[in-house]
């Protein structure tokens, strides 16, 4: 395996964090480039994996992601707007679990969109159908509705985009993701499978770019809403993921990096 240079994305990792260079195992582009609705507008956004050094596992150290945009690990973002978070992979994997669709975005990105990945990044996409079950509904109609309940934003109350609001009469690029993300259980549900890049991307622009009333938007919502429904009594995705399955398959991940000599291999990965 090789390691990933930072400094590609035109970041430079802080000196207690170097160890990322070597230990992430997957990182992928997201957003809206990976959700093929991206516009001359859009920040670049890369979410990735990590598997930390074993005093991360057994010691006093604790890390729940690198996070450039924010939060314990703050650093001020670089030119260009590029946000990168790094998430250690107990953590993935039990967001991962509990259906949170940024997850999911990282594990069905199209392989373009793949910026690094090393055998155990590897593994871990050869098992992402394990993640897909019938619960996903509730995940992503909660966040789906999150988004609808900011389409319309009140001035002055310092969120949201109130140009779009006073254009349009609502936020549409909260109505877009609102879409976006019914329309992506509904395919879940029903094909067992789950694609980041969009089939519906041009529909998802349209509705990012006004097309339609604040009415016809809520009117879609809530016809996307009964599909979901109906859908989540007829699927024949299992009810849950198999928890054990996956905590096994976890603990044997862990092990094998927990001994494998991460220094071997000092050269960046091919782009």
């Amino acid at each position: 395996m090789g390691y990933i240079n930072y400094k590609i994305l035109k970041h430079e990792l802080p000196d207690n964090m170097k160890w990322l260079q070597n230990r992430t195992i997957l990182l992928t582009r997201t957003g809206s480039y990976a959700y093929g609705t991206n516009t001359p507008q859009s920040d670049e956004d890369y979410r990735g994996v990590c598997i930390p050094p074993p005093e991360y596992f057994l010691g006093l150290k604790s890390i729940n992601e690198y996070n450039t945009s924010g939060g314990k690990n703050f650093v001020k973002n670089v030119a260009g707007d590029i946000d990168i978070t790094v998430t250690h992979i107990n953590k993935f994997v039990r967001d991962a679990l509990n259906g949170v669709p940024n997850n999911l975005d990282i594990l069905f990105c199209r392989d373009e969109d793949i910026i690094y990945i090393d055998e155990f990044g590897q593994e871990l996409r050869n098992i992402r159908k394990e993640f897909l079950s019938k619960a996903l509904k509730h995940k992503f109609c909660g966040y789906a509705h999150s988004q609808e309940h900011k389409l319309i934003i009140k001035k002055g109350n310092g969120t949201g985009r109130q140009e779009l609001v006073e254009k349009y009469g609502y936020d549409c690029k909260f109505a877009m993701h609102a879409v976006r993300l019914l329309t992506s259980v509904i395919e879940i549900l029903e094909t067992h499978d789950y694609h980041t890049y969009r089939p519906d991307r041009e529909w998802l622009l349209e509705i990012r770019n006004g097309k339609y009333t604040i009415e016809e938007i809520f009117e879609i919502l809530d016809d996307l809403e009964a599909k979901v429904e109906k859908l989540y009594l007829t699927s024949d995705l299992p009810e849950h993921c198999n928890y054990n399955k996956i905590n096994d398959w976890l603990v044997s991940l862990n092990m094998k990096a927990l001994n494998y000599n991460w220094d071997c291999q000092k050269t960046d990965k091919n782009f």
